[in-house]
């Protein structure tokens, strides 16, 4: 078969690496892959290996491009792919357009990673995007409760819709060495105890509910601290903030990364507070390196993290409780032993990307036949 991935951009982020990935495995299985991007991405662009990568436009528009329509238009025509799969809504409404008018268009497939009713503001972008879904053959969701909120929110056949979960590869690193360099790098103790973040800095991260507790944690138990990852349009403003907190001892920040595994393998917990998750890959990156996670209890997030067992699931953003669950899992390293074995142990047996990747392929043959 040859299948057309179609993401927003080649970049390094949730849904466009899932989409790499996917594309790496179907290639081993002997599928051509075409890697597109809708805009061009100008650095640390994702590509894969023995497939074809594109980008259709230097930069992304104010507004809705024809033109941007017609040049996806002309690589279906040209590729002529099997299947298409649609990683991000951008790419959905410009797949919709740019089939509108193609006879024997390819089945077509919307992977929803994502709580998708927290992005339908307003009834007239719901009835939109209503018409678009039945141009859709399948989506494939991330898990149960992505699947359950889309149900909730668009009127779909429920045979056309499935969960599919994320595959993560399985890349083991030194935790005692990582920690080393960590601690290196940013010029930190042997007595420190880590704690990660990863996010683009964004308003649905919630960076500022964790900003709040490392205030606390300043001064309660200084030899914590945390390092944040990725980039965005708040990552200025917390960093402001960081400063005008005198936390910039306490909080760090590495901007994009491309290899992230030995900041999760040094650290001793991954820290997620947002306001809206499907199923958090970081979550699962996180489990690889054997690091538990604390999480607020939003969206797909407990369909990753098992309370009391690979972490601690904290509900309705209590603060106190999130303050109180991060103290105990840096300090009592057996626990945390306990729940990073935990963590690698769930990833490994649900989370495999060969196994992904098979239900993929199951799917395009199913949908062509």
């Amino acid at each position: 078969m040859k299948i057309l991935h179609l993401v927003t951009k080649r970049q390094y982020r949730g849904a466009e690496i899932f989409a790499a990935t996917l594309s790496k495995e179907l290639i081993s299985f002997g599928h051509e892959i075409v890697f597109a991007g809708l805009y061009k991405n100008n650095k640390d662009v994702l590509s894969v290996t023995n497939a074809v990568n594109v980008d259709l436009m230097d930069k992304e528009p104010q507004f809705f491009s024809p033109n941007l329509a017609l040049k996806l238009q002309r690589l279906i025509i040209n590729e002529k792919p099997d299947i298409i799969q649609c990683n991000g809504s951008d790419t959905l409404k410009y797949m919709f357009a740019a089939t509108y008018f193609l006879s024997n268009t390819p089945p077509i497939i919307y992977r929803n990673i994502s709580m998708i009713s927290k992005w339908m503001s307003g009834v007239s972008k719901r009835k939109l995007y209503q018409q678009i879904f039945q141009k859709v053959a399948h989506v494939s969701c991330v898990g149960d409760e992505a699947m359950g909120d889309f149900l909730k929110t668009f009127d779909y056949s429920n045979e056309k819709i499935s969960v599919i979960r994320r595959g993560i590869p399985i890349t083991n690193v030194d935790k005692i060495e990582a920690r080393q360099n960590v601690l290196e790098r940013f010029n930190l103790e042997s007595s420190n105890k880590l704690v990660i973040h990863m996010g683009n800095f964004s308003p649905e991260k919630n960076h500022i509910f964790l900003i709040d507790i490392f205030d606390r944690v300043k001064r309660e138990h200084p030899e914590i601290k945390l390092i944040c990852v990725g980039e965005g349009t708040l990552y200025n403003t917390i960093k402001e903030m960081v400063v005008d907190k005198n936390l910039d001892s306490t909080v760090y920040f590495t901007g994009f990364e491309r290899n992230v595994s030995e900041l999760l393998a040094a650290a001793n917990c991954l820290t997620l507070c947002s306001l809206v998750e499907g199923v958090p890959g970081a979550i699962l990156e996180a489990a690889v390196q054997r690091t538990p996670s604390i999480s607020t209890n939003v969206g797909g997030v407990k369909e990753v993290l098992e309370n009391d067992v690979t972490g601690f699931l904290i509900n309705n953003f209590n603060k106190e409780e999130f303050y109180n669950k991060l103290i105990l899992l840096t300090s009592n390293s057996e626990l945390n032993v306990e729940m990073g074995n935990n963590s690698y142990a769930l990833v490994v047996k649900e989370f495999g990307t060969e196994h992904n990747a098979r239900k993929f392929e199951e799917l395009y043959v199913r949908l062509l036949n």
